[in-house]
């Protein structure tokens, strides 16, 4: 009942606002016609009046013209009252439909009765409603009063990972390693994790995590792969091309990783992993620069990420950069337009449309 008051109480106030403001409008002047004309008749009041007075007109043709402009002065005066009337009831009368228009289809097509789902329903009916929100929020609930609940974590961790919730999926991982004891796929699966909300970066918890998991199984194909990507993204290019080599060599021919160390292994060779830094020339330039010509500077260097994009348009990281930097830029429908361009490029590759999910929710792009 509380939201049926407070819905009256708004539509009252904006029914009672629209009224006032009518009401007001009514009766301003301003450039109305009639409004004008009455101006206009008391002008000529006040000239016969004057004229009168100067001996310009005779008392009995004062008093003549008098009469006719006063005859003519009242009858464009009840002409204006009934214009104001009419311009009133003009807005007030669909100021009152309104409400009633609305409560009139609602009741029809909407649902007045129909009460609101108690979160204690809508839980218990969480898993034949198919509410994935809600039977993420059940076990998140049963692991706050039971956190030594494996199985709990390890049924929560897929669904993390497939809405894009990498860190919860990186502290699970952590929760199951302490609960189950190390173990190189888990491991594995925490730099990755750590690579998704880095979206696409390698932070150093995650090759720590890789490390972690060569360390129980140095032939670890994902903790290689991943030890390897945060290695290049360092800067040690040469570590890391030999890693990734070392990989591919040892990867059979079917293995679905071939074709991202095959990537990375090309980029590397090409200078396209990792864009060098301006070098202290430039920066020294750019300290020396307007703020317009620092902007067309930075402008110019992301115009040529986008150029090197269309020659290699696989390289994740560069479409990671550019997305960003065009936000930076504030050039939003650029930004939106390389997300898109990316997901095209990236189509049917889940964890490359993972990375740009992530992005677009951290940039607010659709």
């Amino acid at each position: 009942m509380e939201i049926w008051l407070i819905f009256s109480l708004l539509s009252l106030l904006a029914v009672a606002a629209l009224v006032v403001v009518s009401w007001r409008l009514a009766h301003r002047e301003g450039t109305d016609p009639a409004a004008a004309q009455i101006a206009i008749y008391k002008d000529q009041l006040g000239e016969i009046d004057a004229d009168l007075v100067r001996g310009a007109l005779a008392p009995a043709e004062a008093e003549a013209h008098r009469t006719e402009v006063a005859r003519r002065l009242l009858a464009i005066a009840q002409e204006h009252r009934q214009t104001a009337s009419g311009r009133k009831w003009l807005i007030v009368v669909p100021a009152l439909l309104v409400p009633l228009l609305a409560v009139a289809v609602y009741s029809r097509v909407g649902a007045p009765s129909f009460p609101d789902l108690p979160q204690a329903e809508r839980l218990a009916n969480a898993e034949t409603a198919n509410d994935l929100e809600a039977m993420v929020y059940k076990v998140e609930q049963h692991l706050q009063k039971h956190p030594d609940d494996v199985s709990g974590w390890e049924v929560v961790l897929p669904t993390y990972k497939a809405v894009g919730r990498y860190n919860d999926a990186a502290a699970a991982i952590r929760k199951i390693i302490a609960l189950k004891g190390p173990a190189a796929e888990l491991f594995a699966d925490l730099a990755e994790m750590h690579m998704f909300a880095g979206n696409g970066l390698m932070p150093a918890e995650g090759l720590t995590a890789a490390r972690d998991a060569l360390k129980i199984d140095p032939k670890n194909s994902k903790a290689r792969y991943y030890e390897a990507l945060g290695l290049s993204q360092d800067g040690q290019r040469d570590v890391a091309l030999k890693a990734f080599e070392a990989l591919l060599a040892e990867s059979p021919a079917d293995a679905p990783w071939r074709g991202a160390v095959e990537k990375q292994i090309a980029e590397i060779k090409s200078g396209a992993a990792k864009p060098p830094g301006p070098t202290q020339e430039q920066v020294d330039a750019a300290a020396t620069m307007n703020a317009g010509d620092q902007q067309a500077m930075i402008r110019g260097m992301v115009d040529g990420l986008a150029a090197k994009l269309e020659s290699d348009p696989k390289n994740m990281d560069g479409w990671l950069r550019l997305i960003r930097a065009r936000i930076v830029l504030k050039e939003a429908d650029a930004a939106q337009a390389a997300l898109d361009k990316a997901r095209g490029v990236f189509d049917g590759d889940q964890g490359a449309l993972a990375q740009l999910s992530a992005m677009a929710q951290e940039t607010g792009l659709k």
